[in-house]
């Protein structure tokens, strides 16, 4: 759902202070103030604390590796500069005279080179499939057992199937737009988030933070049934265990879910857990079960990754060297010990194998999937089946004018590539 993600990412660039607590904003201006007067001490003390409000933020970063570098603390500022380009190598910071002092320092040149190494394209998988789907704006698949796929459209509200030979046909309509699509095969279900998003046909401001969770017969393609959430939701992800209990993650507000479902033949009763996590969290996004069952991994789409213990309900974030930075991932998917992550808020767009430590806390090293490769159009959402991941390379989101009118000469074909895992 990388449109709702990086439009938030965008709009929160400046009047996410606004939607935030008010001293975020007042430690902002101050910081902006305390520059502009050269009183670069304040200016430290004021952009830490908006940092610290609201971590990895593309507007606050840079200014606090800029305050670290103007009150002479160089190691800090390098270390700024290194999450910087970890989420955005495009910055410039050769030509912004804030860095001057630190150019003398010893580990400059690895930012230099660290840079350059973003730059470059590594592109490791496959294309598996070209689809003649662009305009339905598709955001998630799933591939059948005979290898046919199911497509979900985000501008159509509607999910299509594709036949082996390419061919697109309707399947289900549904509510709103199609985002995250989960099949568990031994019930012959699939389970289908839609939420209410202006990119979509027929969207009315009333709607707005709504959204369904559908449970589709794999088999017929009926509606058995769904739940409604309708205030301040967007349901963009779900992830089904073996107890057949629902775990979804809020967009719009960073609560996480547990349905518990049941077998009514009608759009009915679920029995849910709501998980508050407003005290640190931000905008959740992908999530994935262990292959035991005893954890869920979730991105939260500013933050970085975090783990849930099913069991008590602990919650523990997930660690990584300053290599890496977990930063704007949608979807997320674990196997083997390790999370395949999709980093769409990031510059360049990269899809990363990331290789967990015994206890699970701790990126020990990472295997580039997919970086800056030309098909990142803009990756979202995939799967892992039979040792392979498969994932959506090319969502459209990026072709849409500013009164989400899609124009359809940005775009492409769909592009869902593999990597191979084993």
């Amino acid at each position: 759902m990388k449109s709702l993600y990086l439009g938030f990412a965008l709009v929160l660039s400046f009047s996410l202070f606004a939607q935030e607590e008010k001293s975020l904003q007042d430690y902002y201006t101050a910081a902006t103030s305390a520059y502009e007067a050269k009183n670069y001490e304040l200016f430290l003390e004021n952009i830490r604390k908006a940092d610290e409000m609201r971590p990895n933020h593309p507007a606050i970063v840079p200014k606090l590796a800029a305050a670290w570098a103007l009150t002479g603390r160089k190691i800090r500022s390098i270390q700024k500069l290194n999450q910087m380009l970890l989420m955005d190598a495009t910055f410039n910071f050769v030509d912004n005279p804030d860095f001057d002092n630190v150019r003398t320092h010893k580990n400059y040149k690895r930012l230099i080179a660290l840079q350059t190494r973003l730059a470059e394209e590594e592109v490791n998988d496959e294309l598996y499939m070209t689809i003649d789907a662009g305009h339905l704006h598709p955001e998630s698949f799933v591939i059948l057992k005979n290898g046919e796929m199911l497509l979900g459209s985000v501008r159509e509200k509607k999910i299509v199937k594709v036949g082996l030979d390419g061919k697109v046909t309707d399947w289900v309509e549904t509510p709103y737009a199609v985002l995250g699509m989960k099949a568990d095969f031994a019930r012959g279900n699939l389970w289908v988030s839609t939420a209410a998003m202006p990119e979509m046909k027929g969207f009315e401001q009333a709607d707005n933070g709504k959204s369904v969770v559908l449970q589709i017969d794999l088999n017929t393609g009926k509606i058995i049934q769904g739940i409604s959430y309708d205030e301040e939701s967007i349901i963009g992800d779900l992830e089904v265990d073996q107890e057949n209990r629902l775990w979804l993650s809020n967009s719009m507000t960073p609560f996480l879910s547990r349905d518990n479902t049941d077998t009514s033949d009608y759009l009915g009763a679920f029995n849910r857990k709501q998980f508050d996590l407003s005290d640190g969290y931000f905008n959740l996004q992908g999530l994935t079960l262990t292959d035991d069952e005893n954890y869920l991994y979730v991105s939260d789409y500013i933050k970085g990754l975090f783990r849930i213990d099913i069991n008590d309900t602990d919650i523990d974030d997930v660690f990584a060297p300053e290599s890496s930075l977990l930063k704007g991932i949608d979807g997320l998917y674990y196997y083997d010990n390790s999370l395949i992550a999709i980093h769409n808020g990031t510059k360049p767009y990269r899809v990363v194998q990331y290789f967990l430590n015994a206890s699970g806390l701790n990126i020990e090293s990472e295997r580039i999937i997919n970086r800056g490769g030309e098909s990142l159009g803009e990756p979202t959402l995939g799967q892992v089946k039979d040792g392979y991941f498969y994932y959506l390379a090319n969502s459209p989101w990026q072709a849409y004018d500013q009164e989400k009118n899609l124009d359809l000469s940005k775009v492409k074909p769909i592009e869902i590539r593999r990597f191979k895992l084993d």
